[in-house]
C-alpha cells in the first residue's frame, strides 16, 4: 500500500513538472541560493540528496517516468470506447438512427443544435421557432 502512495506521489511529481530542472528548482529555497549563490550547486545537491524537500529522483529515472506518463496519456487519448450499439441487432428504426450517431455523438464531431427547444407540453413536442427549421408533422 506504501509503495502505491510512493509510486503514485513520484508519477504526480512527473506529471506536475515539465522538465527535470524544474523539478530540481521546487525543491530549492531562497535561502539555499541566498547561502550557495550558484543555482547549478543547489540543483547538484538536490540531485544528491542532500538538499531538498522532497523524493530524490535521479535524472534517468525522471526521464523514464515522464515518457511512460506520456504514453499512458496517449493511449488512453487513443483508446476507442466500446459502443453502447455495437453488437446488438437493432430493429426499432429510432434506435438504428441513434446508433449511426453515437460514435460521432462521444467524440464530439456531433453535437445537438443549441437552438433547438423542447415545448414540455404533453405529448412532447419539438419547436424549432428560433432556427426556423421546417419540422414536419
Amino acid at each position: 500500500m506504501e509503495e502505491d502512495n510512493a509510486a503514485a506521489a513520484l508519477d504526480s511529481i512527473v506529471t506536475e513538472f515539465h522538465s527535470y530542472e524544474d523539478f530540481l528548482d521546487s525543491q530549492i529555497t531562497s535561502l539555499d541560493l541566498y547561502y550557495l549563490e550558484d543555482e547549478e550547486l543547489a540543483r547538484h545537491l538536490v540531485e544528491l540528496g542532500y538538499r531538498g524537500s522532497g523524493e530524490v529522483l535521479k535524472r534517468e529515472e525522471f526521464e523514464t517516468r515522464k515518457a511512460a506518463a506520456e504514453a499512458s496519456r496517449l493511449n488512453k487519448r487513443s483508446q476507442r470506447q466500446t459502443l453502447a450499439s455495437a453488437g446488438k441487432e437493432l430493429k426499432d428504426n429510432f434506435l438504428k438512427a441513434l446508433a449511426e450517431r453515437e460514435e460521432a455523438n462521444r467524440s464530439a464531431r456531433m453535437t445537438v443544435a443549441p437552438c433547438a427547444v423542447v415545448n414540455m407540453s404533453f405529448p412532447l413536442v419539438w419547436s424549432s421557432t428560433e432556427c426556423n427549421w421546417p419540422l414536419g408533422s
